[in-house]
């Protein structure tokens, strides 16, 4: 297992940026590296893994196990930082989404030694960064296997007028007109008529989760595309590292191996 903290010039963004990555040792339990790796051409599994409303590139490392898990499913994770860009090309800042979902991935993939097959990459993430695992799966399903919201913003517009507490500048990231009927609006997105190719969508929240009962108003669209390839989850918590770290072992195993069971 190694993390590999990384400062990065964004031509996109037009500044330094900060990238965490995790790769999964290539040896077995007797220490010896394994036969796929000893080619040098070997390509791993990533899940880009997005953090949440005031969170950074270290949260899920700083409060979560996931570097044990990636190293359990040997996978690579990569984590970029977004401020409180919500993962939008910003009304009044930068181009976060033209970051995340084209410079990233390609200097990413020149960095390490990433995997760009559809079946090898999944999207996972808590909260906003729920919201842009979900966007960017919804806007480009065949470049991804699996995509897992945990706790995810679901609906701007409802958020914007119910959180505006925790969220006052969310015209910052987003205009009135966008929030609704837009390629930014989650629910426009499942509506329209897209090839989903074998995507498949987990969305899982906590019983006393503020946001419970925007995801349980979402869920029935997303039953209604995906079908069985759609999947929800109801546990006991709040919008808390709490909730996500009892949800992110059973999560990545539903990334990964295509389902949900106890771990």
């Amino acid at each position: 297992m190694s993390i590999h903290s990384n400062n990065l010039y964004s031509n996109v963004l037009r500044q330094s940026v900060q990238v965490q990555v995790i790769l999964p040792e290539p040896v077995n339990a007797a220490g010896q590296i394994l036969p796929e790796y000893t080619s040098g051409d070997h390509r791993l599994p990533t899940v880009w893994l997005l953090h949440g409303l005031g969170g950074d590139a270290t949260s899920w490392l700083r409060r979560t196990e996931i570097e044990l898990l990636a190293t359990q499913y040997r996978v690579a994770v990569v984590m970029p930082e977004t401020g409180r860009g919500f993962y939008t090309n910003m009304v009044h800042g930068p181009r976060y989404w033209d970051y995340l979902t084209h410079e990233l991935p390609t200097r990413m993939r020149y960095i390490f030694p990433l995997s760009a097959r559809p079946e090898d990459n999944y999207l996972l993430g808590n909260s906003m960064g729920g919201y842009g695992a979900l966007r960017y799966a919804f806007t480009y399903p065949h470049r991804f296997a699996a995509v897992a919201a945990l706790s995810p913003v679901t609906n701007l517009k409802r958020f914007h007028v119910e959180q505006s507490a925790i969220m006052p500048d969310l015209e910052l990231a987003f205009s009135p007109a966008q929030m609704q009927g837009t390629p930014a609006d989650l629910s426009y997105l499942v509506q329209q008529p897209t090839n989903w190719g074998t995507l498949r969508v987990l969305m899982a929240t906590g019983d006393q989760d503020m946001l419970r009962s925007m995801d349980e108003a979402f869920k029935p669209q997303l039953a209604d595309v995906f079908k069985d390839r759609f999947e929800w989850q109801l546990q006991h918590g709040h919008h808390d590292w709490r909730l996500w770290n009892h949800q992110l072992p059973f999560a990545m195993h539903w990334l990964i191996k295509g389902g949900w069971r106890n771990v």
